[in-house]
């Protein structure tokens, strides 16, 4: 913890502590935020540091308040200093889904997570709230030409197969842009969601929050970059979620749009993984490409239309690369 930073949040956080307090690392994410956890006369409360210049808390601030007015669990805000990029909030614990998940507990606790989920999308305020639009998502999945393909694989591609990949994208973002849209977290998987004793689970990250497909956090959850399930059970949690969402939606349709909704969302994340490595020193999320790009070559080997996609992973010979 650099001292600087330490002295500064002391003094902030002192000024909401009659008594003595003591501040700990409580963990740090693929962002530019930090979180510590302050611990007075037997109880803890979170401070989150996010520097405002690249992770201002407006859009946090605005999120929770969605979440929260729709019951679900998120952390009470009880300070905050938008200047320094500060807020104090509730403890939602210390274990994380992907602590505790195994064959015994999966079920439990992603019907617990599917239950939130349709509760953010059947009752959470989505008004003013940005769209997730061709731009956004083409912006996200040239993140897997730039910075996985060029500079992880150290793969320069022809002018026909940076094309070819162009339109790949374009395909995958109208089709995303044709799905029915909701409030989407945009970040909801094992990691982001916390046991808790009461209305499980917590909900952490959500601060990126934009109006986008029915299918986004689903896929989040079920085809998770940090653990991965056999076909059965993510075609029958699938299956639970569209029950309880109450669309009139065919469930083949359904999971078409699941599956493609994921490959977006996988490029983009293996992007972001190898950008969290060679541009912000964090080489730990490297680890983590094998299992995300599986997903991506399941579903171009799945559906006709991406044999373009599986044509050209082949040609640049990814998978032996890995």
């Amino acid at each position: 913890m650099e001292q600087n930073k330490l002295s500064d949040i002391n003094k902030w956080v002192k000024q909401f502590y009659a008594l003595g307090f003591s501040i700990e690392k409580a963990s740090s994410d693929a962002s530019f935020r930090s979180y510590y956890r302050i611990i007075s006369q037997g109880e803890t409360k979170i401070l989150m540091d996010a520097p405002p210049k690249q992770e201002p808390i407006a859009s946090f601030l605005d999120v929770t308040k969605r979440l929260a007015a729709a019951n679900l669990n998120v952390p009470i805000i009880y300070e905050k200093d938008e200047l320094k990029g500060y807020i104090l909030m509730s403890d939602l614990g210390t274990k994380n889904y992907l602590d505790a998940l195994n064959n015994e507990t999966v079920y439990c606790l992603y019907t617990d997570a599917i239950d939130a989920l349709c509760q953010i999308q059947n009752e959470v305020n989505c008004d003013k709230l940005k769209k997730f639009d061709m731009k956004e998502q083409l912006l996200e999945m040239r993140l897997f030409s730039d910075w996985f393909i060029n500079e992880h694989l150290k793969t320069k591609l022809s002018d026909d197969q940076d094309k070819l990949l162009e339109k790949c994208y374009i395909d995958i973002a109208e089709t995303l842009l044709d799905i029915p849209q909701t409030f989407v977290h945009r970040d909801f998987h094992s990691r982001n969601l916390m046991i808790t004793d009461k209305n499980n689970p917590g909900i952490l990250d959500y601060q990126d929050a934009l109006i986008g497909p029915i299918t986004y956090d689903l896929v989040s959850l079920l085809k998770d970059c940090y653990i991965k399930w056999d076909k059965e059970l993510v075609n029958k949690m699938t299956k639970s979620c569209l029950s309880k969402l109450e669309k009139s939606i065919a469930y083949d349709e359904f999971k078409y749009w699941f599956d493609i909704t994921g490959l977006q969302r996988h490029l983009k994340a293996i992007g972001i993984f190898s950008r969290l490595c060679y541009r912000d020193n964090k080489s730990s999320y490297l680890k983590d490409i094998p299992r995300t790009f599986s997903y991506v070559d399941e579903i171009c080997s799945h559906y006709s239309e991406l044999q373009p996609l599986q044509k050209l992973i082949k040609e640049i010979k990814i998978e032996e690369k890995l």
